[in-house]
């Protein structure tokens, strides 16, 4: 979809919650305006179109803004889908602190993986944000996400990217074969494309309560990641275990 044909009050109202979330305190209509780069004029109307349905209240002594119970539910819901306790937002944190890498969470949508969440260690920018859609078969989270799947469903995929893939899409065999070797590794290793600076060490987490597949990866320059990829993995896996839930049973059956 063209940015064009996009919602921008829809997006402004989402980033507005999502500044409440990682703020944690209530905030003036000036600390809304500075923080999402909005006019005063866009700033108060989003505020005050929000805080009329009882999307937020308004403390008119303070004049301070701060989500309302109306949320409850809402937040409860995702709560529940995602592993429970903030724990998914718990798992990101903790790999950061201890690597100082940056850590992304991704989801499949067809023949392309979507950038969901992004953790980035302080200081550090990323320049891809969240909703940037990326080639299922040029990423390190999209070669994790398929070494879960039946190698049918992979064959059908790659038939259906073949305008994507070119002479690759003949050479199916070579891509469930490495798969296989993602699979055999427990994590998948490398980047978007060769003459990149950065490359991700990932995994595919265990299906949350809604069913969502996601991939957790950790981002960093190339000859860190490479010295470190397998310290890397062995950690990803030992945080899941921990924090998310234990490690997905064995799916030995979809490879015969």
């Amino acid at each position: 979809m063209s940015e064009r044909n996009l919602s921008k009050s829809a997006l402004r109202a989402l980033e507005l919650l999502e500044f409440f979330a990682a703020r944690r305190r209530p905030a003036r209509a000036s600390e809304v305006t500075r923080s999402l780069g909005l006019s005063h004029s866009s700033a108060d109307q989003l505020l005050k179109t929000l805080a009329s349905r009882a999307y937020l209240i308004f403390d008119s002594t303070q004049k301070l803004y701060w989500p309302s119970p109306r949320l409850l539910a809402f937040a409860e819901t995702l709560d529940e889908s995602y592993f429970g306790g903030n724990r998914l937002q718990m798992l990101m944190q903790y790999l950061v602190d201890r690597t100082g890498c940056s850590v992304a969470i991704s989801t499949p949508v067809g023949h392309v993986m979507q950038l969901t969440h992004f953790l980035a260690p302080p200081g550090k920018i990323y320049d891809r944000p969240p909703g940037e859609l990326f080639s299922i078969f040029s990423s390190a989270a999209g070669a994790a996400i398929m070494a879960t799947w039946p190698v049918a469903t992979v064959r059908t995929l790659i038939a259906e990217a073949a305008d994507e893939l070119g002479e690759m899409a003949a050479r199916a065999d070579t891509i469930i074969a490495n798969l296989a070797e993602v699979r055999e590794n427990g994590h998948a290793f490398g980047g978007l494309h060769r003459r990149a600076d950065t490359c991700s060490v990932a995994i595919a987490l265990p299906q949350s309560g809604v069913n969502n597949e996601l991939t957790l990866s950790l981002r960093g320059a190339i000859p860190v990641m490479e010295a470190r990829r397998w310290h890397y993995a062995a950690m990803l896996h030992e945080a899941v275990a921990s924090i998310i839930a234990p490690a997905p049973p064995e799916r030995s059956a979809i490879w015969e």
